[in-house]
This record gives C-alpha cells, structure tokens and sequence, in this order.
C-alpha cells in the first residue's frame, strides 16, 4: 500500500487545517480585548496567550510520535474536535480563568498541527516538500486573513460570539476529515515501537528532543526558528494592545489589520515560497525574511497613524511569510523518511515554547515600558535569527550526522 499522493489529497489536509486556523485567526484579534475587559494587565494578557503555546510545546511531540505509529488521520480528527470543545468554552468565558482554561484546551488540541506537517511530508517527494510545506502555511495565512475579519466583525455582538462560530468552524474541518480525508501513513511504514501512558508519554518527549538536538544539522534549524518565532509570537500579543493605545483602535481594526498580515503572508507562502526556495534554497530565502521581519518589528512602536502602522505590516506579512516555511521546509529534508512525526513534533513544540516566552516578555515589556522597547526588542530578535540561519553550517557538517537518505543531500542551488 502506498501513501496517497495526489493535489485531491492535498487539498483536503489544507481544507481541514484552513478551516481550523481559521477559527484560531478568529479568537487572535479579540483575545487581548477580551481580556482587560475582565481586568488583565498587558502581563496576564500575555499569561493567557502563553498558555496555548504552553500545552503545544508539551504535546507537540507526543502527538507527532503517535502519528508515528497509529497513523495521521485519527490523531487529525481527535484534535479537531478537541479545538471546537475548546472555543465553545472560550465562548462561555465570563471570568479570567475560564478564559485561561479554553486556551489551555485549545493548546493540547492544536498542537496536532504537527500531524498535518508529517501528513505533508508523507505525500510529498524530498524535491516538492517546500511546496507543501508552503500549503500548510498558506493555510495559517489565509487563516490570519478570514478569521481576524471574523472575528473582529462578530466582535460587536459581544466577544463571546465569535468563539462560537470558530468552534462551528472546528466541527466543519473535522467533518470534513472524517468523511474525505485518507490515512497518509501504511502500516508497514509505522513505529513498531509499544506506546507510552501517563508521566512516560512526558519522558517520551524529552527523549525525542534530546535525540533531535543531539544532531547539529536539525539543531541550528530548530533554534533559528525558535528565535523568529519568539519575536513574531511576541507582537501578535501586543499588536491589538497598540492599536488601543496610543492609537485608540477597536477589535475590528485589530482584526482588519491582522487580515493584511494574513493576505500577505499567504500570497508569499503559498505561491512563491516554492519556485524561491528552488531557486535560492531554504537558508537564504529564510535569512531574507527574518530580516524583512526583524527591521519591521524594530520600527513598529514608534509609529503614531494608522496609514504608518499600515505600511509596517507589508514586511511584517512577507517576512513571516519567507521565514517560517523555509525553516520547517529545511528542518522535514534534513529528517529521515522514518522520523518526520517526532522530528516535526519536536519543532512544533520548540516553537510552541517560543510563543510561551514571547508573548509573557511582550506584555511585561509593553506594560512597563510602553510599545516602543517591547517592538525593538522583538525585532532584534527576529534579526538575531536571521543572523543565526545565514551563519548556519552546511547540513552533515557536524560530527555523528549521517547523510543517509536523499534528504540530507541538497538539490543544485541550495548551500543549506
């Protein structure tokens, strides 16, 4: 039996995981609103939002790891449904700590989207895993472009109102997947391995990170990723804090303008991330858009209009847009075929523990310093992992990596 591999199959996984992101593209905007209206300070908004990436960076690995085994599709379907539990409880929130416990559901539930990466990789050859990598991210773009516009419109009804239609949303993608999606993964190519319950399912995730790190090429990649992410994670946090105050925005501007920041991101991640990478590699397309990313993010906290703030969010959009699938891209070629459930976990989790300290830093900076110190740091965050992947040695280079499969040997063109 071999694992499908056609544009029909593809574009089922990323109707599934669009309509998925859209729902957390809807919750994204109005959360830190949602928030201070029930007394949070700029650092427990950031509390709040750190949850979620808190439970993905403990899960991540144990659900990757388990698509190893039992295949993707289950593990897919359970934690869709799991994310529309999670925004039913979201939008029944009326006190700080029901707030905190939908995100932490959503946290566990979402941290599947490791899945779908190894989904991906396991209908796609060595050569065209930019590409569909690139699917998964447009798919987090047109997220960012339909659920913020969501969101921020039903916002006027009341903050909980949008929870509801995310989770509407969550139960449709789970349909969709129960009824159209097919299991990726053949038993004969599955961990043999028995599986872990309780407190060793925890130790089982240490274990992966400590086998992933041990090898220098997926490494560096790892960490060049962790650090653009803590900077981006960082001022989605603090972004609809901003548009509040200094400039005196709504939930609806907040959502309009993280819908820029989705267009833009989906137009370069899902249409011409591929052809760069193929022509420039993974490290120099990623290296360009952390620098895109980290000079917007510099400058950010020193706008006062709208139309300045607008213009900052083209290269906010298009850096995150280059960066994030270059590096997953980089991270799945540099895995073995066997691996790419664990090794994607392990940076899913890597990043969710980026999106646990950016958003904390953000909002205690933000809340003692105002906007101007919490942007520039997170832009020279950004610019350091810019740094860092540009600097990063060729893969192999370190001692006990071993170039077993074609993944570890780069087509014509890419210096990675």
């Amino acid at each position: 039996m071999k694992a499908p591999n056609s544009k029909a199959v593809l574009g089922i996984i990323f109707l599934t995981v669009f309509l998925d992101l859209v729902g957390f593209g809807i919750v994204l905007p109005l959360l830190p609103f949602y928030a201070t209206d029930m007394g949070a300070t700029p650092l427990m908004v950031g509390l709040i939002i750190s949850s979620y990436s808190a439970m993905q960076f403990l899960f991540s690995p144990v659900w990757g790891a388990l698509s190893d085994r039992l295949g993707r599709r289950p593990l897919l379907i359970l934690g869709l449904f799991g994310s529309a539990v999670s925004y039913i409880v979201f939008g029944l929130a009326d006190t700080i700590g029901v707030l905190l416990l939908s995100r932490v559901i959503a946290g566990i539930m979402g941290a599947n989207i490791a899945v779908a990466q190894a989904y991906i990789a396991d209908t796609t050859t060595v050569e065209q895993r930019a590409r569909g990598m690139g699917l998964i991210g447009a798919a987090f773009g047109l997220g960012f472009i339909f659920g913020p516009a969501i969101g921020g419109f039903l916002s006027r009804w009341g903050y909980g109102v949008p929870g509801f239609a995310a989770a509407g949303l969550s139960f449709l993608a789970a349909g969709s997947a129960v009824f159209l999606l097919p299991e990726s993964l053949p038993p004969e190519r599955r961990t043999k391995t028995t599986g872990h319950g309780g407190f060793d399912a925890f130790a089982a995730r240490f274990r992966a990170a400590k086998r992933v790190f041990s090898r220098a090429s997926l490494r560096d990649p790892i960490i060049g990723f962790f650090l653009g992410t803590m900077g981006f994670a960082g001022f989605t946090t603090t972004f609809p804090l901003f548009l509040d105050a200094p400039l005196g925005l709504d939930a609806m501007h907040a959502g309009a303008m993280f819908a820029l920041v989705g267009t833009i991101s989906a137009i370069a991640q899902g249409g011409a991330i591929g052809p760069l990478v193929e022509r420039h590699g993974e490290k120099l397309v990623g290296t360009v858009g952390g620098v895109l990313l980290g000079a917007a993010l510099a400058v950010m906290g020193w706008s006062r209009t709208i139309p300045v703030t607008v213009a900052m969010l083209v290269p906010v959009g298009l850096g995150w847009g280059m960066l994030a699938p270059s590096i997953q891209s980089l991270i799945s070629r540099r895995a073995h075929a066997h691996e790419q459930g664990e090794v994607l976990g392990v940076n899913q989790s890597s990043s969710a523990m980026a999106r646990m300290i950016g958003p904390v830093a953000a909002g205690a900076a933000y809340g003692v310093f105002g906007p101007r110190l919490g942007f520039l740091a997170g832009g020279l965050l950004v610019l350091a992992a810019a740094a860092w992947i540009w600097l990063m040695p060729p893969r192999g280079a370190a001692v006990g990596d071993l170039p077993t499969t074609v993944a570890d040997h780069p087509p014509a063109g890419e210096a990675n």
